[in-house]
């Protein structure tokens, strides 16, 4: 019906909403072990991004918190709220099932087919599917979300689609967040500086929609992170559970209130 939701948070940032036998629907800040699917985290994606490992972009508490969505018919929804948002979509079998996400009939061949060799990087071939079978019409404006979406929505999504594609040639700007070619020269100068492929064009994206130059700091503190996390050196969370000696003996849990640094502890 149009009605924002999971909007007014408390003061831990959580939120929760009910349409009976409708929606479900919560935000939290953190992973929550009694809530969400511990299956979710064990998904193989089809290629390493260089954003990091998968588990990671629901655990270490998102920027912009964890969505969990259940609808009828045993379809829920979990969405990690991070500047490269990652959607879980689990459901049961269901008759006459068709579309992108498959029939669910156990044959995955006859669900999609490979790109033509050498369309895309050979990086990409296993996450570059082609969709074929039943169901891959357009969807009708009339349930198309993006287009029902608010205007402020609508142009989240087009930045999203625009961000890792900013430009083909010097002479033929793509569609992007600047505003002309001298602000996309301006943004690229300015990030030029952000060593990974994916946070360089996010930077360019953020530089231009915001105009603000402290955008280029961020993306080379999420760079360092990024590094950290690769090397092992930042511990990943991996949810809650009990504390154990080398003999597997339990030891004493003591519990605590937000704490996350040295000083707090």
């Amino acid at each position: 019906d149009g009605r924002e939701i999971l909007n007014q948070w408390d003061e831990k940032g959580n939120a929760d909403f009910e349409d009976p036998f409708l929606l479900w629907a919560a935000r939290r800040t953190e992973w929550d072990v009694s809530m969400h699917d511990h299956d979710v985290l064990g998904i193989k994606p089809a290629i390493d991004w260089a954003v990091g490992p998968w588990p990671k972009r629901f655990q270490q508490a998102p920027q912009g918190g964890l969505y969990y969505f259940k609808l009828p018919d045993e379809v829920e929804i979990t969405l990690s709220g991070v500047d490269y948002m990652s959607a879980v979509f689990k459901m049961a079998p269901q008759q006459g099932q068709s579309g992108y996400c498959g029939n669910f009939n156990g044959v995955a061949e006859d669900e999609f087919e490979p790109p033509v060799p050498g369309s895309v990087p050979k990086e990409l071939v296993p996450a570059w599917n082609k969709a074929v079978g039943e169901g891959l019409e357009q969807v009708r404006d009339a349930d198309n979300l993006f287009k029902l979406a608010s205007p402020e929505l609508a142009a989240s999504v087009l930045l999203v689609q625009q961000a890792s594609v900013l430009r083909v040639g010097p002479e033929d700007p793509m569609a992007s967040p600047c505003k002309d070619a001298h602000a996309l020269d301006e943004a690229e100068q300015a990030c030029v500086s952000i060593p990974y492929t994916n946070l360089r064009a996010a930077c360019i994206a953020d530089f231009c929609l915001t105009e603000k130059a402290s955008v280029v700091d961020d993306a080379a503190m999420s760079g360092v992170m990024e590094e950290r996390l690769s090397d092992g050196r930042v511990p990943l969370f991996v949810g809650h559970g009990p504390c154990r000696d080398i003999g597997g003996q339990a030891l004493r849990a003591v519990r605590t209130k937000g704490v996350r640094i040295a000083m707090e502890c």
